[in-house]
């Protein structure tokens, strides 16, 4: 009873002050500005509120409903909207820099030109003065349909946002993160996503007319049904064959992607073992973890993948591209890797952690133990540490390969052509 008491006598001193701010709004007699910093609306649930040009910095939202509201021009610094229901709702214009937006329903939003780029928080400690960022936090919120042309999403966390059918375009989103994220029919033509990254993002049905995708990542990205007329994309990590994947090997990609955000608890781990591959353009993808043992990946493309920890033992791989690839920690035990390519390839091992995270000073490397390499391009690939024992590298060009510290016990490298490599001793 004493926490029903709380709540409505919360409840009815916020009606009050919004009804004095919607007067102050009309130029109403008692009509007040609602200037409320760190003021506590947690859980409440309000309606078709015009909160417009209100200073609400720092205060809590998390939980409520303010739908159909208007915040048009409000400050909002740093809110804590966590899992708030703000559907229909205007924020024209507002300063939302640093909001906690995680989990937020937001759709059929309006948000243009609004400012969620990251807040600067000054705390002082002992008469020492502290400045913090805080990020702009959209992750897993829900903003389909919302109305966003330049928004600035600077630097924002929109991992796993969902934004089917929404208008970004012209949107400031510079190194935003939308890994995971849905634009599926989403409108970004023009939009700056320099250094953005958009792992695993559905991106089916996007409009990324004219935008700045430069040093953009989209590994697990299909483009093939993405309007990219235009698009700058130089320096970006994309998949570039204009090919369709295979619908079965794009449902397991995507699967593993979801899996890989996930940490395991999501999606599914990606099996490909006895697969035929066979040339297909696999390039850019993230398939870390996953499994081609005695799979046929002849002339399959890989460059700039991210191949950690893959296990690729016996494995057909003739003519395969693997360039720029990370192949670090991987099994290519007895894999068949003639006239396979791996310029600037990395092969190292990887660290070992324990289940907290830590470094644990033990590492995992990478095995070619029994590979054939026979005429193989692999100029300038980091070899330190790799297992090499036993594997054929007749004909091979190693030109400027780190071999440092790697075990060629066996190897066949007499034919191998080693200018400028740089050798154990």
């Amino acid at each position: 009873m004493a926490k029903d008491a709380t709540y409505r006598a919360r409840h009815l001193n916020a009606l009050n002050l919004f009804s004095q701010h919607e007067a102050f709004l009309g130029g109403r007699p008692g009509g007040k500005r609602l200037i409320f910093k760190e003021g506590n609306f947690s859980g409440m649930k309000f309606a078709a509120l015009n909160l417009r040009e209100t200073i609400l910095s720092g205060s809590n939202f998390s939980e409520a409903q303010f739908i159909d509201t208007n915040f048009g021009l409000a400050d909002l610094f740093c809110v804590n909207a966590f899992g708030g229901d703000f559907t229909r709702s205007n924020f024209d214009r507002a300063d939302l820099r640093g909001a906690n937006l995680m989990r937020a329903q937001l759709v059929k939003a309006v948000l243009t030109k609004a400012d969620l780029r990251a807040g600067q928080i000054v705390q002082w400690t002992g008469g020492e003065k502290t400045v913090i960022e805080q990020k702009a936090q959209l992750s897993d919120a829900r903003l389909d349909n919302a109305r966003a042309s330049e928004i600035n999403l600077t630097g924002a966390d929109m991992a796993r946002a969902s934004m089917a059918g929404a208008d970004f375009s012209g949107a400031e989103m510079y190194s935003v993160n939308l890994t995971g994220a849905n634009l599926s029919n989403a409108v970004l033509a023009g939009a700056k996503l320099k250094d953005a990254v958009l792992n695993g993002a559905d991106v089916k049905g996007c409009d990324f007319a004219n935008c700045d995708l430069r040093g953009a990542v989209l590994r697990n990205v299909d483009l093939t049904h993405a309007n990219i007329g235009q698009a700058n994309l130089v320096g970006a990590i994309y998949r570039s064959g204009k090919v369709a994947l295979p619908p079965k090997i794009a449902e397991m990609i995507n699967a593993h992607a979801a899996w890989i955000t996930s940490g395991g608890a999501g999606g599914q781990r990606a099996i490909f073992d006895g697969m035929i591959l066979q040339g297909l353009d696999l390039s850019a993808s993230d398939l870390s973890g996953a499994s081609f043992k005695e799979a046929d990946l002849s002339h399959a493309v890989l460059s700039e993948a991210w191949l950690t920890l893959c296990d690729f033992s016996g494995a057909r791989m003739e003519g395969i591209i693997f360039d720029l690839a990370n192949l670090g920690g991987a099994n290519l035990l007895k894999a068949d890797l003639s006239n396979a390519k791996l310029r600037g390839a990395k092969l190292l091992p990887i660290d070992i952690r324990s289940a907290d995270g830590q470094k644990t000073g033990r590492t995992w490397p990478t095995s070619l133990q029994g590979a054939v390499l026979r005429g193989a391009d692999i100029r300038g690939a980091d070899f330190r540490g790799v297992n090499l024992s036993g594997a054929d590298l007749a004909g091979a060009n190693l030109s400027a390969v780190d071999l440092r510290e790697a075990n060629t016990a066996d190897a066949k490298m007499e034919t191998a052509i080693l200018i400028g490599a740089r050798l154990q001793h």
